[in-house]
């Protein structure tokens, strides 16, 4: 199974960016619209999920809680039943200096879109802020991770037991998370205006 965690380079955003992630992640712009200012991948198998975006630098954040704001948006927008911020990773220059990067993990109880709310999910969610200054803008990448799938919920027939047990397990995750931050790269600028 550890072959599946391989990681491979993706393009983003026309090849403006890359990040490696693992070769078992699809592209979900191949399967669904997905919004401009973002990138999503996909683990059909496990649940998981990377999700890259560009946004606009939020400026009333300070910048050592820049991951922790996102990370209660992305469960605002997902209607979290609960989400609670586990740990923070201080802030730290990466990209030759280029971006402020912070981290913060934690979990959350979230049902899928089309699920009865009583068929909640628990989900580690772990996000990266890279703040770019210079272009006034937060990149965040963040994986979906979930612990729990209740058997209700519209993706449980989905899941592959024994990928879910391994890939998903908190440790795994996080490390799979980890090493692909550390690969996120921006090749051209121009993307920014």
């Amino acid at each position: 199974m550890e072959g599946d965690d391989s990681l491979v380079a993706r393009q983003l955003f026309g090849g403006a960016m890359s990040i490696e992630i693992p070769r078992r992640f699809v592209d979900v712009s191949q399967f669904r619209e997905v919004p401009d200012n973002q990138e999503v991948f996909a683990d059909g198998s496990t649940d998981q999920s990377f999700i890259i975006e560009l946004l606009e630098l939020a400026q009333d954040t300070p910048n050592d809680q820049a991951a922790k704001f996102h990370f209660n948006v992305i469960a605002a927008e997902g209607a979290a039943v609960s989400a609670q911020v586990e740990g923070q990773i201080k802030q730290q220059d990466v990209m030759d200096g280029v971006a402020n990067r912070t981290i913060a993990t934690g979990l959350q109880q979230v049902g899928k879109h089309r699920d009865n709310p009583a068929h909640v999910n628990l989900v580690h969610l772990y996000v990266a802020c890279l703040r770019v200054f210079e272009v006034n803008t937060d990149i965040v990448v963040s994986m979906n991770s979930p612990t729990f799938i209740d058997q209700g919920s519209s993706v449980s027939k989905d899941v592959d037991p024994s990928h879910f047990s391994h890939f998903n397990a908190p440790h795994v995750a996080e490390m799979t998370f980890h090493r692909s931050i550390e690969t996120f790269n921006i090749s051209d600028w121009s993307i920014f205006g």
